[in-house]
């Protein structure tokens, strides 16, 4: 799902060798930077965990500011751009179906509204986005939603920029775990064997068979694993993995 790339503008650029992402989780955040190197694989350039420090409130970003100004001294570059993943209580996701005759504004004001509900928040305070199933003619369509609070994307991007970092987009941490997971060399079964720097994906994920299995079994297994790595420490980098990975999705 492309979410965020139309209302926050997502950058998209093929020729970016390096890339960063921040998965945002409590009080310990996982930042993974990734290389493409001249055969097309994406390595895993640095990965840490940035903690709010005690007796600091998560909301306070200033925490934020601080870690990627340290985590910033590591690399190279005078530009680091950074994609931000969120996950719940600060992001919201859903569905809802529309009639087929429902044109695309129909949907932005629907979207809109049903996020402004879920945070309890007026409709032009919540940032959103969605994607359409396109059934067929004649069809009721699915629309999927994502959004969040305005203030929270501003106080990610002045925490962020205010560091020399640049705030490339934000998504949700669901979506950018899916990404890593299509495109980890040795896929999902070989994650826990290998330490988070050890990490390799392709650049452009693609469609691979995991085992001869009925296909539907194979995506319910997937699935599974991907919950439970989700679930378990290196979680936030894989998340973190994805977020980067959006530079060449």
């Amino acid at each position: 799902m492309q979410v965020w790339q139309r209302l926050w503008q997502s950058w998209r650029v093929r020729g970016v060798r390096q890339s960063w992402g921040l998965a945002l989780t409590g009080r310990s955040s996982a930042l993974v930077g990734l290389s493409r190197d001249t055969q097309g694989v994406v390595r895993v350039r640095l990965s840490t965990v940035l903690a709010v420090p005690p007796g600091r409130a998560v909301t306070d970003l200033f925490w934020l500011t601080q870690a990627l100004q340290e985590a910033g001294r590591w690399v190279t570059g005078r530009t680091h751009r950074l994609v931000v993943g969120l996950d719940a209580p600060d992001l919201v996701m859903g569905n809802m179906t529309s009639a087929v005759d429902a044109t695309s504004n129909d949907w932005v004001a629907d979207v809109q509204l049903e996020v402004s509900q879920a945070l309890h928040l007026p409709p032009d305070e919540v940032n959103f986005d969605f994607e359409v199933d396109t059934l067929g003619p004649g069809f009721v369509r699915q629309i999927h939603w994502a959004g969040c609070a305005k203030s929270q994307v501003s106080a990610i991007q002045k925490g962020v920029n205010e560091a020399g970092w640049r705030l490339s987009s934000v998504e949700p941490a669901m979506h950018a775990a899916k990404r890593a997971a299509s495109a980890l060399v040795g896929g999902l079964p070989s994650l826990m064997q290998q330490a988070p720097q050890d990490w390799q994906f392709r650049w452009r994920a693609t469609d691979e068979p995991a085992s001869l299995d009925d296909e539907g079994m194979a995506t319910v297994r997937d699935a599974g694993l991907l919950q439970e790595a989700l679930a378990s420490s290196v979680g936030p980098r894989l998340v973190a993995c994805g977020l980067a990975l959006k530079a060449w999705a």
